[in-house]
């Protein structure tokens, strides 16, 4: 036991989580094998059976559209929801709302909401630096960050309202502002990903607030790791069956910058402080920027360090594409390069399968095809003869002694 626990945390660092490494789903299965079993006297044949039950009504059941099975049921999860129709990034967001709703009124937040709408949206780009041009060309002192976020929303309004007639109308409707009574959300659905707000899993053992998304603070590119308060949804002009809508997740960002550093990585795992925030001016996300974690108690730093735990969701693959050329693309998951197999870049030429070690003999073809007809001919099996020399035992139990008496079959010589 002393050389096993030496060997532990090796193992656990490699392993990493211990739902990686238990054996859980391996029981699983043994019970579903075990019930299985109808004849205790025959326990490997009724595994054997069953499974092959099993693995029939699997291969119909794929067959059968108009029948409710485990392939074609709807996910508890589903996927991204096409309803929301636009040409807009930002209206694209595909998301399914679970549970009632609040409809409150944005209050002071609403001009902050709006601006993270616009300048996150890769369509209106174009026009904050059409708008940073004409800020440059009036000269002055002029904080231009600040100046867009408080007057950009009014100024593209205004642009676009000119130009009504040469935009698309997605692009007009997200000039014109969402309506100010706003919906609350407390769970949703995104690219078959749940997520929870903070006051819904209270209660709760399962966990589906945790967030990181990758940002800007002074000049680099971290991760902000934080949880998520609440799900915003804002509503926008819609017309001809068109239904425009935003959906922003209102994010509680852990501090992990200040005297004390709030994010500790050893190189194995990384922890964060939840117990103070920044960015609280800034507090918005779009969902597709969004990423779901984990946060596990840290049992070394203990108190509010939370071990951050990131983790590929089931049935979710993100595969990307090399190109070369127009129109030609490469797996990724191809290697073109291998150290242990040589590979043959260049096709070389054809190998004859005529050996060259020993002189051919040359047949006629009728000789050919008498060989192969011979060949085909069925030898008839020669007919077991029966053996007719089987002697029976049996006693007799008459009152003559009880001898015993040898039968054997009737032969003609006896006769």
């Amino acid at each position: 036991m002393v050389h096993l626990a030496i060997h532990l945390p090796k193992e656990a660092r490699l392993r990493g989580p211990v739902h990686y490494g238990w054996m859980y789903p391996v029981e699983r299965r043994l019970l579903t094998l075990k019930r299985y079993v109808r004849n205790n006297a025959r326990p490997e044949g009724s595994i054997a059976e069953a499974y092959i039950v099993d693995e029939c009504l699997t291969f119909c059941s794929r067959y059968f559209g108009n029948v409710e099975t485990r392939f074609n049921r709807p996910s508890r999860n589903p996927e991204r929801d096409d309803s929301h129709i636009g040409d807009l990034s930002v209206f694209k967001h595909g998301v399914k709302f679970i549970g009632a709703s609040q409809y409150v009124y944005a209050g002071e937040d609403y001009d902050n909401m709006v601006w993270y709408v616009l300048r996150s949206c890769p369509e209106v780009d174009p026009y904050i630096d059409l708008c940073k041009q004409e800020l440059n060309q009036r000269g002055g002192q002029i904080n231009v960050d600040r100046w867009l976020a408080k007057n950009f929303a009014r100024w593209f309004q205004t642009h676009i309202g000119k130009m009504r007639n040469d935009v698309c109308p997605d692009l007009y409707a997200l000039a014109c502002k969402p309506d100010f009574r706003v919906r609350l959300y407390s769970a949703c659905v995104v690219d078959s990903v749940r997520y929870h707000t903070v006051d819904r899993e209270k209660n709760r053992k399962t966990q589906n607030s945790g967030i990181v998304s990758e940002g800007d603070h002074d000049g680099n590119s971290i991760d902000f790791f934080g949880q998520l308060k609440s799900i915003i949804r804002l509503q926008y002009n819609s017309s001809s069956g068109v239904h425009r809508s935003v959906v922003l997740f209102w994010c509680d960002w852990f501090d992990l910058g200040g005297r004390k550093p709030g994010l500790d990585d050893d190189g194995h795992f990384k922890s964060v402080n939840t117990a103070k925030f920044w960015y609280k001016n800034d507090p918005f996300l779009l969902t597709s920027q969004a990423t779901k974690v984990f946060y596990v108690p840290d049992t070394k730093l203990k108190g509010k360090w939370q071990v951050v735990q990131k983790f590929h969701h089931r049935h979710l693959w993100s595969v990307k594409e090399n190109e070369q050329g127009p129109g030609v693309a490469v797996l990724s998951y191809q290697d073109e390069d291998s150290s242990q197999v040589p590979v043959q870049e260049k096709e070389g030429t054809a190998r004859s399968r005529t050996r060259s070690d020993q002189e051919c003999v040359l047949l006629e073809k009728v000789i050919v095809d008498k060989l192969k007809k011979r060949s085909k001919e069925v030898v008839p099996e020669e007919i077991e003869e029966v053996d007719e020399t089987m002697y029976q035992y049996c006693t007799d139990d008459d009152d003559d002694g009880g001898n015993r008496t040898r039968n054997r079959p009737v032969s003609e010589e006896d006769e």
